[in-house]
């Protein structure tokens, strides 16, 4: 049994299926809405954040869906009002392809995920919708047994990590997420400063992504991705932690672990996913699955944004000259 079927067994209890969506785009308010009642949730609409508001006043919803771009509070100003008001409560960002930074900046803010608009596949709002709405239950019916149940230490125990695990596990790749790998870059640049030492980072992008899932479609995409990070997490060392930092971007953290030696650990694992034979690989540009990288260190970038945003620059780096290949901060300096 796996532990989101367990954790449910244990608990019995009846799954919110609320959806708040927020869009000045009639047209998208309305396929999303149909979509997701098609698959059994209650919606909810609204065209503005000001009006998105004023329902969370009246109803708790385990997601928001919201587009980046509205008049007065944009969306992420929404998010944030969310995070603060029913912290559980998940959001998906909708977001055209013009606003991708600002998506990627909203899952650092604690999105849930995003969406690209115009939708490619309907099936897209339903996998993030139904992983969404997943999260928020596990969330919501842990925090009910903790304060309802009388349990003996050793089943409480026992069930402490069972959600653990789901809390900082992604669920589809079944990598840290975004959140853990976020906390445990925290804690170890704080041992990095104390013993005067270094840590790297590697920001990873799956390289035309989106041509796969345009050939294949999104469900080999989600085999893709799984494959994939089996694949990372078995070519890094045991020291170091890969995480999905969201869609098809990973990162490795690296502790006590110098620039130019991230460097070339990226590259091994550059060329070992260059190397695998994986399913449909031939359909891409370079007629295999590869990936860029974007490495940098502490010691360059004294502080954690910094160090994430140093990274991430190196990454679209390699992406902008040409893909498959690892690209290093210090070498912009």
């Amino acid at each position: 049994m796996s532990a989101q079927a367990h954790a449910q067994t244990l608990t019995g209890a009846t799954a919110v299926k609320t959806v708040l969506i927020v869009d000045d785009d009639f047209s998208i308010l309305g396929v999303v809405s149909e979509v997701l009642e098609d698959d059994g949730y209650e919606t909810s609409t609204a065209s503005s954040a000001e009006e998105a508001i004023e329902l969370l006043k009246k109803e708790q919803f385990a997601l928001v869906m919201t587009d980046i771009r509205l008049p007065g509070i944009n969306g992420i100003g929404l998010l944030e009002h969310v995070k603060e008001v029913s912290p559980k409560t998940a959001v998906i960002m909708i977001t055209s392809h013009g606003s991708m930074k600002t998506s990627i900046e909203a899952v650092r803010l604690g999105a849930y995920d995003y969406l690209l608009k115009p939708f490619e596949d309907l099936s897209l709002i339903s996998n993030a919708a139904k992983r969404a709405i997943e999260s928020y239950n596990l969330d919501v019916e842990r925090s009910q047994l903790i304060h309802s149940l009388k349990l003996s230490n050793e089943e409480l125990e026992r069930m402490n990590e069972v959600f653990h695990g789901l809390a900082i596990r992604d669920g589809l790749t079944d990598l840290y997420n975004h959140r853990h790998i976020n906390e445990m870059l925290d804690e170890e640049i704080e041992k990095t400063v104390v013993e005067d030492g270094d840590l790297s980072l590697i920001f990873v992008d799956v390289d035309n992504f989106k041509i796969f899932n345009d050939v294949h479609g999104h469900q080999d995409g989600d085999v893709l991705l799984r494959e994939l990070s089996a694949l990372m997490r078995e070519s890094i060392r045991k020291k170091d932690s890969v995480a999905r930092w969201g869609g098809e971007e990973f990162v490795v953290l690296c502790p006590g672990t110098v620039e130019h030696v991230a460097a070339r650990l990226a590259d091994e694992l550059r060329r070992t996913i260059a190397d695998h034979p994986f399913k449909g690989g031939e359909s891409q540009p370079h007629k295999k699955i590869t990936i860029s990288a974007g490495v940098a260190s502490f010691s360059s970038n004294r502080d954690k944004a910094s160090l994430i945003q140093a990274a991430d620059e190196a990454l679209y780096e390699a992406k902008d000259k040409g893909r498959n290949q690892v690209c290093v901060s210090s070498d912009k300096e």
